[in-house]
């Protein structure tokens, strides 16, 4: 445990503000909780994490310096000092373990690989956390996607968990094709629309502790290859409540936060869509950068400095620009 980093109970306050988590359920140190209790708290902070913590690419678009800081020192000012602001895998899943450790939940991070179609993974350019609760490991991901875990789910072959109804999540325990040595196994999460559907792989995980400088290894992964989506176009997620409204769901507060999980707002590229409980219930297309930048502020409440505005001019993912890939 030497060196790693925790937040301060002032931060941890400044957190609970960000995730506009309410006064009477903030608990800066779970040490004197049940199990019961604790497990309660995870789905709780879980939730607001998700709604209102976005699984975003737009320091790769947005930033005159393009750079990716995983430290959580960095982190701690990014997502909870910048409006709106959230970050790919790396930087989600990394603050969100450092939040947990700082209130003393039994957590630590795994490396991922994620599926690739037709069976097959890639290599480590995920992570996730895994929560131990009276001997139970969950498994927790904020920096997926809309497939991605809405709640912690038991790392137990055969429990299937509600994802965001009607669609439903598992992990298996099996070999992955690649694997030469066939006796060797790892936890396989999956995710489908609905009961009657099959079970499609997202990603692949171990058991297997990753530290921190595992992470900061991992987080050039994305941006150095030119083959990965993360290049070339903008994208952001966020979970939704059934208490937000569809007219202008912007960033949930307190009251929208009392509600269920019922879908996910996806950004991508020039596209943003809404699915609620199953269903897409809206799709906006923007034709100018402008236009994307306000939804951001208006669905994700993420507001961009100027300079960052600026940033993204001539590049390939400006929406309606001069760069390659734009008309």
């Amino acid at each position: 445990m030497a060196g790693r980093h925790r937040y301060t109970p002032n931060q941890l306050h400044q957190y609970f503000d960000r995730i506009s988590l309410p006064t009477r359920h903030r608990t800066p140190d779970v040490s004197h909780l049940s199990p019961a209790d604790k497990l309660a708290y995870l789905n709780l902070l879980q939730k607001h994490q998700l709604a209102k913590v976005p699984w975003e690419n737009l320091t790769q678009h947005y930033s005159w310096h393009r750079t990716i800081n995983v430290h959580p020192a960095h982190l701690f000012t990014k997502i909870v000092l910048s409006p709106g602001r959230g970050g790919y895998c790396m930087e989600a899943n990394h603050f969100f373990h450092t939040v947990l450790l700082s209130l003393g939940f039994d957590v630590y991070m795994a490396g991922a690989r994620i599926h690739r179609g037709e069976g097959m993974y890639g290599g480590w350019t995920h992570v996730v956390n895994l929560v131990t609760i009276d001997g139970t490991k969950y498994l927790l991901d904020g920096g997926f996607g809309p497939q991605g875990p809405s709640r912690p789910l038991a790392v137990s072959e055969g429990e299937v968990g509600r994802q965001v109804a009607p669609a439903e999540m598992r992990v298996v325990f099996e070999a992955i094709p690649q694997m030469l040595d066939r006796t060797q196994r790892v936890w396989i999460y999956q995710h489908r629309y609905e009961e009657k559907k099959e079970w499609v792989p997202m990603y692949c995980f171990t058991e297997l502790e990753f530290i921190e400088t595992d992470v900061v290894a991992m987080n050039f992964a994305p941006w150095l290859n030119p083959q990965t989506f993360f290049t070339h176009k903008v994208v952001a997620v966020r979970f939704t409540t059934d208490r937000e409204f569809d007219e202008c769901p912007g960033s949930p507060g307190e009251e929208a936060l009392e509600g269920e999980i019922d879908g996910s707002l996806t950004l991508n590229q020039s596209v943003l869509k809404w699915r609620r409980r199953g269903r897409k219930v809206m799709e906006v297309q923007f034709s100018t950068d402008e236009e994307r930048q306000a939804a951001l502020e208006k669905y994700f409440g993420i507001v961009l400095a100027e300079e960052d505005r600026q940033a993204i001019k001539g590049t390939a993912a400006e929406v309606g620009g001069k760069g390659m890939g734009n008309d």
